[in-house]
């Protein structure tokens, strides 16, 4: 049966080793360099850093997760090659199937029940988005650990002694492996007392105290956890959690409940009819229920009708509480109940409370005294969700073909208008640009009403940029076409402009409330960029300059702006401070062969700059004997310092000038104006 369950498995699966990455995939592979070598410092990197970094904040930990992508980049080789991590995401998959026959097997006492339940599973359409999509790793291995360790408590809860003593040091570790995964395996415990109540022998409390060192075990695993994300994250700034992602984080308490019971329901419409599924339901394709919302309390009544028929045969149906009880604890941390978390719905939330479902169904099913009638219902079933599961597989090819099909889905998701706007403007930008527009035009109307402060920045950068192209492409500013195109870039750039700056004082506010220092800035320096090249195309080169600073305060180290900046002094006949610009670039970002190319064309028309580019073995390198060059950098290195005090980045604001002055001799007067001696707040 394990060797069938593979094939089925397998047969549901097999479409997906050859797709790409899709969605966060592309982030977490090729960004995080972390996961570039299997060295002690990119381990230390991964301990001691949020899952995200360096591209976000997100306020999650689950280095066991990161450390298996480190395994697939850099041990087995794949590099940023998609095979290899579907690979090892199906063998998790698979893997998880056979803890679930295991577990079914204990509670049926009956291996077809067991092998339907588990097959049932395997390939359930709702798990793709888990196994199909790469970053789904971490519900994988969250699950795995979740199943293994209650299967490994289910099985030693009648021992005693020296037996029970071995195995709780084993779930410990199981536990936490599954909670250094993803966060939501901080289930295994309550499941651990789940299985008492429901199979316990006579008094089920007493025999969870004589399992004490079990469940000790289980709740080191969460005190652990907790101890070192306190460790992590308290020098760190606070994550964002954006009002798009779950509009129930700004919602108040009894709305913000309704609207969950209401995403339960729909959850268990999924799991029933798993044919419209999408990897998003952001802003505003689930609205906030009020009082007259229908289908939140339709959905509330199935709920508690599922409850009170459960509780009501709790004592002659243990399978059916179990099964019921395992659905809900599952669901219960990500269900926005006891607290927001970071989306208002998501398939992936189901991978493992789907294990319950399935469990349920198949009980169910053979509460028809027919089995071979049961057999062949069920056996349908799976082949029905098999044949569904291998076609949902080929939308997670990339995000053109995903965006393109879940936008049917979610017609009003920002999100999915969005993603798909950026697929498609990458595929082909002049042919593409008219459905590129209305694509993010749609994901722009859905959020332009909300407040500034709660606007996400993204689209109308994005839209900026879309209008910006089209200006270019229908003749630029000389035309009247072009640059009516340009001006709707400005007027959505700017209107970002704002939402940014009201986001970034909010986000001040919050860091003050919870007396963390400024120490980072939230703001999104594309939108920056963006701005000023609008700028620059209506030949507005003082504003386009002032953008592109104000981008450079927020994230110093983007490289774009510096070759912006130098490129409007050189449109405004300013040679000297393109230089300047490109001379500070490479203080950021090094000497790289295109920088060195450009910075020696510069100094070639500069009076007194032919000695500033000199040869070493082949390879352009700033000449610091130069003295128009050490001239220039003394500007540059001002400048860069003035920078990162914006972006709070006192530290190296510091350095900078430490060197500039004390080992080049720079005046000190520029830096000291921007960074006066002291503590600067």
């Amino acid at each position: 049966m394990a060797a069938a369950l593979c094939a089925i498995t397998l047969a549901a699966y097999a479409n997906s080793f050859g797709l790409g990455f899709a969605l966060d995939a592309p982030i977490v592979i090729a960004k995080d360099t972390r996961i570039r070598a299997a060295t002690a410092e990119k381990l230390g990197l991964i301990l001691h850093q949020d899952y995200w970094w360096p591209s976000f904040m997100s306020g999650l930990y689950r280095p066991v997760t990161t450390a298996s992508f480190l395994l697939n980049y850099a041990i087995l080789g794949n590099r940023e090659k998609a095979t290899g991590y579907h690979w090892v995401n199906f063998l998790l998959h698979l893997g998880n199937v056979w803890l679930v026959y295991a577990l079914s097997l204990r509670l049926f006492k009956r291996a077809w029940p067991a092998f339907f339940a588990a097959a049932l599973w395997a390939v359930h359409p709702i798990g793709t988005e888990s196994v199909t999509n790469v970053v789904g790793r971490a519900d994988l291995l969250a699950a795995m650990a979740v199943l293994g360790g209650l299967l490994l408590y289910a099985r030693s809860r009648a021992a005693r002694g020296l037996r029970l003593g071995l195995v709780a040091p084993a779930l410990f570790a199981v536990a936490t492996v599954g909670v250094f995964s993803k966060e939501n395996a901080a289930i295994l415990l309550g499941l651990m007392l789940l299985w008492d109540v429901s199979f316990g022998m006579g008094n089920w409390r007493r025999g969870v105290l004589s399992r004490a060192p079990a469940y000790a075990s289980a709740t080191a695993s969460l005190a652990l956890l907790w101890w070192v994300r306190q460790r992590v994250f308290d020098p760190l700034p606070l994550p964002e959690f954006p009002f798009v992602d779950n509009p129930l984080v700004a919602t108040a308490f009894w709305p913000a409940r309704l609207t969950a019971i209401k995403v339960i329901g729909l959850d268990l419409w999924l799991l029933v009819c798993p044919f419209h599924l999408s990897c998003d339901r952001s802003y505003n394709q689930i609205p906030v229920s009020g009082w007259t919302d229908i289908l939140a309390w339709l959905a509330l009544a199935v709920v508690a009708a599922i409850v009170f028929l459960v509780l009501a045969r709790s004592r002659s149906d243990r399978l059916i509480f179990f099964v019921a009880g395992f659905f809900g604890i599952a669901l219960l941390p990500t269900s926005n109940l006891l607290f927001q978390t970071g989306s208002i719905m998501a398939e992936r939330f189901l991978y493992l409370p789907s294990v319950g479902f399935a469990m349920a169904v198949v009980a169910l099913a053979y509460r028809l005294r027919r089995e071979r009638l049961t057999a062949a219902i069920l056996t349908a079933v799976i082949a029905l969700f098999a044949c569904r599961t291998f076609a949902r597989n080929f939308d997670w090819k990339d995000d053109l073909a995903l965006a393109a099909a879940d936008v049917q889905v979610v017609p009003n998701s920002f999100k999915m208008h969005g993603i798909l706007a950026n697929a498609l403007f990458n595929q082909d930008r002049r042919r593409n640009i008219g459905v590129v527009i209305e694509e993010a035009e749609t994901a722009w109307n859905i959020l332009r009403d909300l407040p500034l402060e709660l606007m996400f920045r993204q689209p109308p950068s994005n839209l900026g940029a879309y209008y910006r192209t089209k200006g270019d492409l229908v003749g630029g500013v000389q035309t009247a076409q072009g640059r009516s195109w340009y001006l709707k870039s400005l007027a959505v750039l700017l209107k970002g402009r704002d939402a940014d700056r009201a986001a970034e004082k909010v986000y001040d506010e919050a860091m003050r409330a919870h007396g963390k220092p400024l120490t980072a800035r939230s703001g999104f320096p594309v939108l920056y960029l963006n701005l000023g090249l609008t700028y620059a195309s209506l030949g507005l080169n003082a504003e386009a300059l002032e953008a592109y600073r104000q981008g450079r305060g927020v994230e110093p180290s983007s490289l774009d702006f510096y070759d912006a900046m130098a490129a409007v002094y050189l449109a405004g006949g300013n040679p000297d401070g393109a230089a300047v610009a490109l001379d500070e670039k490479t203080q950021v970002g090094g000497n790289n062969l295109a920088t060195m190319s450009a910075l020696r064309n510069l100094y070639a028309k500069i009076p007194g700059g032919a000695c500033a580019i000199v040869e070493e073995g082949g390879v352009s390198k700033l000449n610091m004997a130069c003295p128009r060059l050490r001239d220039d950098l003394c500007l540059a290195w001002a400048d860069l310092t003035q920078a990162l005090v914006e972006a709070r980045k006192t530290g190296q604001a510091r350095s900078v000038k430490d060197m500039a002055v004390g080992r080049y001799g720079c005046p000190a007067g520029p830096f000291q104006a921007v960074l006066p001696d002291g503590p600067v707040f």
